[in-house]
């Protein structure tokens, strides 16, 4: 079967490996062929998720395992997140089926792009959810809202199916991936950590959380990230005294 161009479904430290399986069956279902794994709790391979895959192998076939989250995104230039509560981060949500017209358009223009979906019993933590560009919440009955993990990725799969738009031939962007994005926020948060920005480190995690959303939603270009790099290095280079009091005189 030929895999058609189409996002890369990550699960974060998914529990059970059954619930893997049924996933990977729910995928395929709609189409849908890329899985990551973060930090499963079980070992890889699972026979529990061969098991309730349902003839879904070549999806459990081609999966990946990462060790870590940002691994996982290193190549991507879009993150979708689904999440069941409102968060503090501002992060904007975003209509599921606006989110799938987004994501074709990325896809076309030969961006990488991501849906993450947290552990069974408590969902994706605020530090992963940092590393999103928009929230996606399914339009469930208020007062039973939950889902489990493989009927998430159920809707979210329907909703890449249904959808009528195409991935579509645009001109290609100079959007850059997670991998370059996350060298710059590092660069950042160690030159900012050296002139004492974070009072405390205590502080620092939230902080930091909030500067990696800022920069997240921004959907920064590749020349606009290399600009940034530049202003790091200007604020950073070590002034003339010499030269600063020539020009005063």
């Amino acid at each position: 079967m030929t895999i058609k161009p189409q996002p890369v479904i990550i699960l974060v430290e998914p529990q059970m490996g059954e619930n893997i399986g049924m996933c990977a069956r729910a995928m395929l279902n709609c189409g849908l062929q890329r899985l990551r794994l973060v930090n499963p709790r079980q070992s890889w391979p699972n026979e529990a998720a061969k098991a309730t895959a349902a003839d879904a192998d070549l999806v459990l076939r081609d999966l990946e395992v990462f060790e870590t989250l940002d691994q996982a995104l290193n190549d991507c230039h879009c993150v979708f997140a689904t999440t069941a509560r409102d968060r503090s981060l501002n992060i904007p949500f975003m209509p599921v089926g606006d989110a799938v017209v987004d994501a074709k358009k990325g896809i076309g223009k030969g961006q990488q792009v991501a849906f993450l979906f947290g552990p069974e019993a408590s969902g994706l933590t605020n530090k992963a959810i940092a590393r999103a560009d928009r929230l996606l919440k399914f339009p469930t009955n208020p007062e039973f809202s939950s889902l489990n993990l493989a009927q998430a990725v159920l809707l979210l799969g329907w909703e890449w199916r249904r959808s009528s738009q195409d991935v579509e031939s645009f001109s290609q962007t100079e959007a850059i991936s997670r991998g370059q994005l996350e060298a710059f926020l590092l660069r950042l948060e160690s030159e900012l950590e050296s002139k004492g920005f974070f009072l405390t480190s205590d502080m620092k995690p939230h902080s930091a959380k909030t500067l990696r959303s800022i920069f997240s939603k921004a959907r920064l270009n590749d020349s606009e990230v290399k600009m940034l790099h530049g202003v790091l290095s200007a604020l950073t280079k070590p002034v003339n005294i010499g030269s600063v009091s020539d020009a005063a005189e």
